[in-house]
């Protein structure tokens, strides 16, 4: 699998499960407002709902999970690669 074919799939199947989590959580993660404020901290787990608080808990990091593997995608076959490679994903 090439550089660009090994990110790809790795980038989509994080973001599926990311935004499968969210609507568990009923969170729109395809919304760059709510990644963000999911990754800072000001959006935690909704209300007082603790049978989303693992679903919540396991979103958050593969949300950071997702932009290590996008700086790794960026240092190993470029910026401009790797822009193509972010375009097709569900997370913007």
């Amino acid at each position: 699998m090439s550089g660009i074919e090994h990110f790809d799939h790795e980038l989509l199947e994080l973001d599926r499960q990311i935004v499968r989590l969210g609507k568990l959580c009923d969170l729109d993660m395809t919304d760059q407002d709510t990644v963000m404020n999911v990754l800072s901290g000001k959006l935690g787990v909704p209300g007082d709902k603790l049978d989303v608080r693992k679903p919540f808990m396991l979103m958050r990091g593969l949300l950071e999970l997702r932009y290590i593997v996008e700086k790794h995608c960026v240092d190993d076959i470029g910026t401009s690669r790797c822009s193509d490679v972010l375009q097709e994903t569900l997370l913007k």
